[in-house]
């Protein structure tokens, strides 16, 4: 079988002044405004089979070194352009049923659904402010509720997939780039719709901060 190469995982960071929505409650203008950071750009390489892009060995090392992918990535979605906040690519074709694992990374802003080592769901997400960080770790998904409502904001959280006990879940949510919540992953609401059918309790989610600069982290690692 041909294999696909992965150019790089183009990193775009900017920071934006914007408005903080918590659990997708109506903001307050007079409250602190954390910056918040552009979803990343994938490149496309000139070889993808099947809508998929599939990684050498080599950068495969540099990118879970970095901590952009987890260990045992066999492939991923193939994407066009930068994706913005709303946009998401969900496709299962081709991958045999298994464990479903979930990787967030809060630095690129982007989630990342595998089952078998390959990725069926990617999307832009937005995060907690920085007065309610999302937790950083591995977390078991606890609970599933499919029509949830947040008593401490009054707000909606539809297809929430919780992981924390103290409230932190990952869930539909308006998405912009002027947007933060109290420490959950916000998803478009369709994404968290696919999500919360293909995920299962007791499923793993990753929340990580990737390294900036692969190259420098590999370097590290290896003295």
């Amino acid at each position: 079988m041909r294999r696909g190469l992965i150019a790089a995982l183009l990193i775009a960071l900017a920071a934006i002044g914007g408005v903080i929505i918590g659990n997708n409650t109506i903001a307050d203008p007079a409250a602190p405004q954390p910056p918040v950071t552009i979803a990343t750009e994938r490149a496309n390489s000139p070889f993808i089979e099947n809508g998929r892009e599939t990684l050498t060995s080599a950068q495969l090392l540099t990118a879970t070194r970095a901590g952009v992918l987890p260990s045992g990535t066999k492939s991923l979605l193939a994407t066009t352009g930068r994706m913005r906040h709303g946009e998401y690519k969900w496709d299962e074709k081709g991958v045999a049923p298994g464990k479903v694992t979930i990787w967030v990374d809060l630095r690129t802003q982007l989630i990342s659904v595998f089952r078998g080592g390959h990725e069926i769901g990617t999307s832009v997400i937005v995060y907690g402010a920085d007065t309610m960080q999302s937790p950083i770790g591995i977390f078991p998904i606890l609970s599933k509720h499919r029509d949830y409502h947040s008593r401490t904001y009054d707000a909606p959280m539809p297809y929430s997939l919780f992981i924390t006990n103290t409230g932190v879940a990952l869930h539909g949510s308006p998405m912009s780039s002027r947007r933060a919540t109290h420490g959950c992953i916000g998803l478009p609401v369709d994404f968290a719709r696919l999500l919360f059918a293909a995920a299962n309790q007791g499923d793993e989610v990753q929340i990580t901060r990737s390294n900036a600069n692969p190259l420098r982290a590999s370097r590290r690692e290896a003295r």
